[in-house]
């Protein structure tokens, strides 16, 4: 894959999201993976489902980002700590790479 394109869901698509969207971009650049990571919220995921290879949620919201994607080839990860590094890479070789 050249390119992956990744959706950061929160409630609102504004404070949390743009942390979440700034981290893991550093994290996705430290792993050498490529990716246009894009900000939603919580009502726009649905529009975007099956386009996204992958969108990563607070786990407050897992259970219905999941539901949206269910059916699509959209992959989503529960994230915790929007500010750990190591774990942010730990979940996209868990979940994205399959590793």
């Amino acid at each position: 894959m050249d390119k992956f394109v990744i959706g950061v869901c929160c409630t609102f698509g504004a404070g949390s999201s743009m942390l979440l969207k700034m981290n893991l971009e550093q994290a996705l650049s430290q792993m050498g993976i490529a990716a246009d990571v894009e900000i939603h919220d919580i009502s726009s995921i649905s529009g975007v489902a099956g386009v996204l290879d992958a969108v990563y949620t607070s786990s407050a919201l897992i259970s219905e980002v999941q539901a949206v994607c269910e059916g699509t080839k959209t992959i989503v990860i529960p994230v915790i700590d929007y500010f750990d590094l190591n774990r942010l890479q730990e979940l996209t070789r868990e979940y994205l790479l399959k590793e």
